[in-house]
């Protein structure tokens, strides 16, 4: 993990909200695969196109109204398939709903600092 130059680091490597899509669309994938085993949808190939909105405002504290992380992330699922435009569309929205990362980003979870200690 990394940042890029403008924010301090060298840029070699995914910074942690790059990541943070990167396993959104890892867990989509694999959420996609486990109800595609269990239920009637068949498809050979999935891609996982997504993208989000930042504004470094938030994250800066320039703007304490700007959200400190994404504002919006979008996804777009491509399938190479036999099944309907209507079929993939309901599959997709079976995977989203199932997909613990997304379920996440959309309701939230509750993070607390359990321990804080000097060594």
């Amino acid at each position: 993990m990394d940042e890029p130059k403008s924010g301090g680091g060298t840029n070699t490597g995914m910074n942690p909200v790059e990541m943070e899509l990167c396993s959104l669309g890892t867990s989509l994938q694999e959420t996609a695969a486990r109800l595609a085993a269990d239920q009637t949808f068949s498809y050979q190939k999935m891609t996982v196109n997504l993208e989000g909105d930042l504004d470094p405002a938030g994250f800066t504290g320039k703007d304490p109204n700007v959200r400190n992380g994404f504002q919006e992330i979008r996804l777009a699922l491509d399938f190479e398939t036999q099944a309907t435009q209507a079929e993939c569309e309901a599959f997709a929205d079976r995977v989203e709903a199932a997909c613990p990362m997304a379920q996440m980003l959309r309701h939230g979870v509750k993070v607390s600092v359990d321990k804080v200690e000097v060594v």
